[in-house]
């Protein structure tokens, strides 16, 4: 694993590839928890100074909200950033997509926009699926999604790396 990481984070494009993902999501992250807020402020026309301050002050509530649930969504979005680095050096590498392992770090990346709001602010995001009412429930505030969204995501970048160790190999 140490050697697939060694090589797709050797090329500097890869890691910049890896830090604007991660810093996208996390923006992503920040607009669910924020949604309705800053359609207020696309709306207003407003400077671009407000939208800023907008997105500050929406990672800070979160942060005020919980610590943990905070460090989560940070979690998710540089494992995010790191997994979809890693799949498109695949892809240029091996010319495959590698099917269900780069399937679940999807699945990763999604789960972790269910965590990325209190659970009485995600409510909107999870309604789609009809269990907003559930969410009031929960223990741990959101981390029952971003718990495991974080274990996919680790569990798909070893995939992914073990994939590109043995598509080095020559296997007779």
């Amino acid at each position: 694993m140490k050697s697939a990481f060694q090589s797709v984070f050797r090329d500097t494009r890869y890691v910049a590839v890896s830090v604007l993902i991660s810093f996208f999501m996390f923006f992503i992250f920040i607009l669910v928890n924020n949604f309705s807020t800053f359609v207020t402020v696309l709306r207003l026309h407003s400077s671009a100074k407000l939208m800023i301050d907008v997105i500050t002050n929406g990672a800070v509530n979160i942060l005020d909200y919980s610590a943990a649930l905070f460090a989560s969504i940070i979690a998710v979005s540089i494992l995010s950033g790191m997994t979809i680095s890693m799949i498109i050096y695949q892809v240029r590498f091996t010319r495959s997509f590698g099917g269900k392992r780069n399937l679940a770090g999807f699945g990763g990346i999604f789960g972790g926009a269910f965590s990325s709001a209190c659970s009485a602010c995600s409510t909107t995001l999870v309604s789609i699926f009809g269990v907003a009412g559930g969410l009031a429930i929960l223990p741990l505030k959101g981390l029952e999604f971003s718990l495991p969204s974080i274990g996919i995501l680790v569990m798909s970048m070893y995939f992914i790396s073990k994939g590109l160790v043995e598509s080095g190999r020559c296997k007779i």
